[in-house]
């Protein structure tokens, strides 16, 4: 029988799909009504240029891991900044990741809770979750992997069944099609940090993959637009159907454009139940991988033996902000806290750090992408 577990490392095109796979998640739900109010129709042009300026902070990100190939974020700060600076960058980036996770635990549970189990605690469908991303991130990272490709197929099914809100396009939702509204467009780019998040993870998996003949910075970039024409797409579609004014007004503009479809025949009901159904796996890819990341990282960092020591540690936290997170108000204010924390990380955070491999090496850290 396979040894599952006995692959610990990945090729540059693995890396590329696990970084991008996990962008998907159910966090985006939510987002899009906040998002529309500053670009209105426009979603799917600041949706562009947010996908652009998340992968500018990505390529920072492999830039800085490439400096140090077989160490990651927790091991490399220490030198560059001091051991209480270090500290401060690591404890920074563990709780990008762990925002991420609780995030995703609350829109995915809170969806569920209101449209498929709607007799069931909130706190308990938390639990289920947690308990079931524990469980998979206990494993090792081959196994991890395995996992991660599989549950990956439910990518295309997700955006297949999505495509379905087409029968309600029209055109004229999309107009003007030229726009006065540039500033709007513009602000809204920060706010898709639920479109783009949890590639911070690069910072620890970098480690794991194999240097080839094609660049982390290629493999991920690919990634990213395939990431991002879904996006896109997806948003032409949205303001096609339901117009940016009614998604500027729902809470979940996407459930709410499933539940407006009417197909022939009266075999298939609740769409919007099918839609959640597929952001389940998606989602769960995102929360394993982030799991893994945060106990590797601190592996690492502490210079333990074993990741599993560091899954239970964080365990009580994250359910815990989870089900204290359970009103619309908390969830906004708690998004909003995470947005800044993540751009701060990523655009403060690793720019200095890059300058500083930069003065220390005496010359400009290479970065290439063939």
């Amino acid at each position: 029988m396979a040894n599952f577990e006995a692959k610990g490392k990945m090729s540059p095109w693995q890396l590329g799909m696990v970084t991008t796979s996990s962008l998907l998640t159910a966090r985006l739900l939510s987002a899009t009504t906040i998002i529309v109010h500053y670009s209105e129709q426009f979603l799917w042009l600041s949706t562009a240029l947010a996908g652009l300026f998340f992968y500018a902070a990505a390529y920072l990100m492999i830039c800085l891991g490439e400096q140090f190939p077989e160490e990651t974020i927790g091991e490399y700060t220490p030198r560059l900044v001091g051991k209480r600076f270090g500290a401060v960058i690591f404890l920074v980036f563990i709780a990008v990741l762990l925002l991420d996770i609780i995030n995703c635990a609350t829109a995915l549970t809170t969806l569920s809770s209101v449209f498929l189990f709607d007799q069931t605690p909130p706190e308990f469908l938390v639990l289920v979750l947690l308990l079931a991303v524990v469980y998979c991130a206990m494993q090792e990272w081959g196994t991890i992997l395995r996992v991660i490709q599989i549950l990956i197929l439910a990518v295309p099914m997700l955006y297949i069944f999505y495509s379905l809100i087409w029968f309600n396009f029209e055109p004229l939702n999309l107009l003007p099609f030229w726009s006065d509204n540039f500033i709007g467009i513009l602000q809204g780019i920060p706010y898709h940090t639920d479109y783009y998040a949890g590639y911070e993870s690069l910072l620890v998996l970098l480690p794991l993959a194999s240097r080839g003949k094609v660049s982390f910075a290629r493999t991920v970039g690919w990634g990213f637009l395939v990431i991002i024409l879904i996006y896109v797409v997806g948003a032409i579609a949205l303001v096609g159907s339901i117009t940016a004014k009614t998604i500027a007004n729902v809470q979940d503009p996407v459930i709410y454009a499933m539940k407006s479809i009417e197909l022939p025949g009266t075999f298939i009901e609740r769409l919007e139940n099918y839609m959640i159904m597929y952001f389940m796996p998606v989602t769960y890819i995102s929360m394993v991988l982030n799991y893994f990341v945060v106990a590797e990282g601190c592996r690492k960092y502490l210079k333990y033996k074993d990741h599993r020591t560091f899954i239970p540690v964080f365990l009580p936290l994250i359910f815990w902000v989870s089900s204290f997170v359970d009103t619309p108000a908390r969830q906004e204010t708690f998004r909003n806290f995470s947005m800044y924390i993540a751009l701060f990380f990523s655009f403060v955070i690793i720019p200095i750090l890059l300058f500083l491999v930069w003065r220390k090496k005496g010359s400009n850290p290479q970065c290439s992408i063939k």
